[in-house]
């Protein structure tokens, strides 16, 4: 026993995609770009973060690691290093002693 589909009619096909509009070729043709913060490669406008040194693209000085938040974290950095070590010797001087 065979079993046997039936076949669409030209009227049932379904609607083939066209490709894009006139409209959305202009639109989205534009290059939208801008160069990164921090290393100036070409980043396209919607990009949070740069393709090449990951930098982040927010507007926000402190958010897009502008130059105050890399002097922030270099000083919380340092004065991070410099209390571990005052620790460190002042343990030491107790141990010594």
């Amino acid at each position: 026993m065979m079993v046997t589909m039936p076949r669409a009619s030209d009227d049932d096909e379904e609607e083939l995609d066209e490709g894009p509009s006139d409209e959305d070729v202009r639109r989205f043709s534009r290059s939208r770009t801008r160069p990164c913060q921090e290393c100036g490669t070409p980043v396209h406008d919607e990009a949070d973060i740069c393709p090449r040194c990951h930098a982040f693209q927010w507007e926000s000085e402190r958010v897009r690691g502008g130059p105050l938040a890399r002097r922030t974290i270099r000083f919380a950095v340092v004065l991070a290093v410099v209390l571990t070590a005052l620790a460190l010797s002042g343990l030491l001087f107790v141990i010594v002693r």
